[in-house]
């Protein structure tokens, strides 16, 4: 048996889909029929997985770490300080960087990260209306909606111009990073997320390995992004997607195809948890 740990956004999830793609679907099945457990391990909080949450996986590592279901029980639960939330958001509106700051029952955002948020699950040619709809659809919602009891796992940041997250990189308080989970070379909607440097996607694997006995040996880790780093090089098996970053693939034990390109089912099949008689019937990813 295998635990598998696979990234959403970019890796099992794309904007251009607006869905995952079916051979990611299937594999996901065959590799659980099989006796393998899959975990969906990803840098959104629980309220952006919402569409997710009735998949037929075994758990969910959540904000990178700081959030941990499995087999449907909470057994992890790391969320930033409520000071600490006042004084970051405040050095973001300093340098105008957007944000969502993301917590258990919903992702806020200010304008800046609300737009920017709704250019990713869109087209930017999308009516403002659908955008915002398909925005909120995913747990997203304005700033105001936030209630102060409700607790902020991570914060995630928006800018058209890479060096304003150098910059900020270098001004973060302890224990928090900065990582740049999204470059998107076309319409310069980047995005960095600010994290406890404590709770990465890999401490929150080895949290849900101990509860089995199991050890990093055991896993399998797939992903595309900087966040994925640690996960992908720790596990026994780490797989980068054809799209992923470039420094993703350079510590990945393998590349897979692009997501478009059935990238899950090809690195699963590479991996040996689909069987030997498994076929994929259709040509394309979608």
């Amino acid at each position: 048996m295998k635990y598998i740990f696979c990234d959403i956004d970019g890796t099992l999830y794309s904007p251009k889909l607006d869905d995952i793609p079916s051979s990611a679907k299937k594999a996901m099945k065959i590799a659980r029929e099989n006796g393998n457990r899959i975990y969906l391990c990803t840098g959104r909080g629980l309220a952006e997985c919402q569409k997710y949450l009735g998949y037929d996986v075994d758990g969910f590592i959540f904000a990178a770490g700081a959030l941990i279901y499995d087999s449907k029980k909470r057994i992890f639960d790391h969320p930033f300080l409520k000071s600490d939330v006042v004084k970051l958001k405040s050095m973001l509106h300093e340098r105008n960087i957007g944000y969502v700051c993301e917590a258990m029952a919903g992702a806020y955002a200010d304008e800046k990260g609300m737009t920017a948020i709704m250019n990713y699950f869109c087209d930017p040619s999308v009516s403002y209306e659908k955008k915002y709809a398909n925005a909120m659809s995913n747990g997203f919602y304005p700033e105001e909606y936030a209630h102060e009891d409700d607790p902020i796992y991570k914060i995630c940041c928006y800018s058209n111009d890479l060096n304003q997250f150098t910059k900020l990189a270098s001004v973060l308080p302890d224990p928090y990073i900065l990582t740049l989970t999204v470059r998107d070379p076309i319409y310069q909607n980047h995005c960095s997320e600010i994290t406890n440097s404590y709770c990465t996607k890999s401490t929150g694997i080895k949290e849900v390995l101990k509860r089995h006995d199991a050890g990093f040996k055991d896993a399998i880790a797939i992903g595309d992004s900087a966040n994925d780093i640690p996960m992908i090089r720790d596990c026994g098996l780490g797989i980068a997607m054809g799209n992923a970053f470039d420094d993703v693939k350079e510590i990945a034990d393998f590349v897979t195809t692009d997501i478009l390109d059935n990238g899950i089912w090809n690195a699963f099949r590479k991996a040996g948890v689909l069987g030997n008689d498994s076929n994929l019937d259709t040509e394309s990813g979608d």
